[in-house]
C-alpha cells in the first residue's frame, strides 16, 4: 500500500464509527446491580483509562470469566495532516503494528509500542522513521480506595528523526465511591544527538478527575503541564474536559474538547506562542471478544500569536484499528 492509498483507506474509515454510533444504543439503570456486579463495574469504568498507553490494570479475580485479558495491543493506522499558514503542509503517516500491554503478573505489565512512521512536505516525501518503545510497569492496591503505579520508558527512533528517550512516571489512583482521581508526574531526558542543545530533561503532568454517574457516564477533565528543556525549549499548558459513555453492549464512547497554549523558542525574548483548541471523538467498538474496533479523531485549531514560522496551523488527525486481546 503506498502513502496516497493508505491516506485514502483511512479518511474512508474514519467515517465508521461516527455510522455504528447512530444505531441506537441505551445504558440501562434501572436495572438491579448486585454488589459485586457494582464492584466489577467500578473497577472497569473508573479503574480503566481508554488510551491504551496509560492503561491502569484491572484486578478482577482470575476465577471470574469476565476477568481482564492479559495481552491488550492496538494495530493499525494513524494519520496526521497539518495546514501550515506560512509553509508548504506536511503529512505523517503511522504504520503500527503493535501499541500495547501484556499483564505478566497482578503486579507488573510489559507495555510495547513498534510502528514505522511516514513522513511529507509540500507533497514529497522526506523519509521514514522506525519508532521501538518498551514500557515495563509496575502497579500495586493498597486498598479498595488506593494503588499506586510507576512506568518506566525507553524510546528509540531510527531515520530520518533519530533520538533516545528515557522516562519514569509515578502515579497514585485514589476511588473513593463515584470519584476518581489519578495523580502522576512524567519525568525523563530526550537525546536527538545533534549536539549539546539537542538533548535535555523533560518534565509532564496530566492529572485526570473523573465522576461516575448512574447510567454509565463518566463525565471529568484532565489538566495537562508540559515542560521541556532543548532547543525547542517549550512549555505547554491545557485543559482537558470530557464524556465517557460506557453502553451495556460494550460500546464505548469518549468525547473531549481541549483548550491550552504552547510557548517555544530558545530566544527568552523571541519564543513563539500558540493557543490551540482540539476536539476529538474516540470510540472502541467491540466485534467479539478478542477483537474490537477503535477510531480516535481529532481536529487541531493552532492560532500564532506572534506569526512564528509556520503561521496558524489547522491539523486533521485520525487512528484507527483493531484492539485484539486474549
Amino acid at each position: 500500500m503506498n502513502f496516497e492509498k493508505a491516506v485514502n483507506a483511512i479518511k474512508l474509515t474514519s467515517f465508521v464509527p461516527l455510522l455504528a454510533l447512530t444505531i441506537p444504543l441505551t445504558a440501562n439503570a434501572d436495572e438491579p446491580v448486585t454488589e459485586e456486579q457494582a464492584e466489577i463495574e467500578t473497577e472497569v469504568g473508573l479503574w480503566s483509562d481508554h488510551e491504551y498507553r496509560d492503561l491502569i490494570l484491572s484486578t478482577e479475580p482470575a476465577q471470574s470469566s469476565n476477568a481482564a485479558p492479559r495481552t491488550r495491543a492496538l494495530t493499525g493506522i494513524e494519520y496526521e495532516h497539518i495546514d501550515n499558514e506560512n509553509q508548504p503542509n506536511e503529512e505523517l503517516l503511522h504504520y503500527i503494528y503493535a501499541d500495547g500491554f501484556t499483564r505478566v503478573t497482578d503486579n507488573f505489565s510489559m507495555g510495547y509500542v513498534f510502528k514505522e512512521i511516514h513522513h511529507s512536505r509540500g507533497g514529497e516525501s522526506t523519509g521514514l522513521s522506525n519508532y521501538s518503545e518498551l514500557i515495563p510497569s509496575f502497579y500495586w492496591r493498597q486498598n479498595d480506595n488506593v494503588a499506586y503505579n510507576l512506568m518506566l520508558s525507553y524510546e528509540k527512533t531510527i531515520g530520518e528523526w533519530h533520538y533516545d528517550k528515557y522516562m519514569a512516571k509515578p502515579g497514585i489512583d485514589l476511588s473513593f465511591g463515584r470519584h476518581f482521581l489519578h495523580l502522576s508526574a512524567e519525568l525523563g531526558y530526550k537525546d536527538e544527538r545533534q549536539g549539546p542543545g539537542s538533548r535535555g530533561a523533560f518534565i509532564e503532568s496530566e492529572p485526570l478527575y473523573l465522576y461516575r454517574l448512574d447510567n454509565g457516564i463518566n463525565i471529568g477533565a484532565k489538566v495537562i503541564y508540559v515542560e521541556e528543556h532543548n532547543d525547542f525549549n517549550y512549555v505547554e499548558f491545557a485543559v482537558k474536559p470530557l464524556v465517557q459513555f460506557n453502553f451495556d453492549n460494550g460500546n464505548y464512547l469518549e468525547l473531549r474538547y481541549e483548550r491550552g497554549t504552547l510557548d517555544m523558542g530558545s530566544d527568552p525574548s523571541n519564543r513563539d506562542h500558540y493557543d490551540y483548541d482540539v476536539y476529538a471523538l474516540y470510540t472502541d467498538l467491540p466485534i467479539n471478544e478478542h477483537f474490537s474496533f477503535l477510531a480516535d479523531i481529532q481536529v487541531k485549531d493552532r492560532h500564532a500569536d506572534t506569526a512564528p514560522w509556520t503561521g496558524d496551523q489547522l491539523v486533521w488527525f485520525s487512528k484507527v484499528g483493531i484492539v485484539w486481546k486474549f
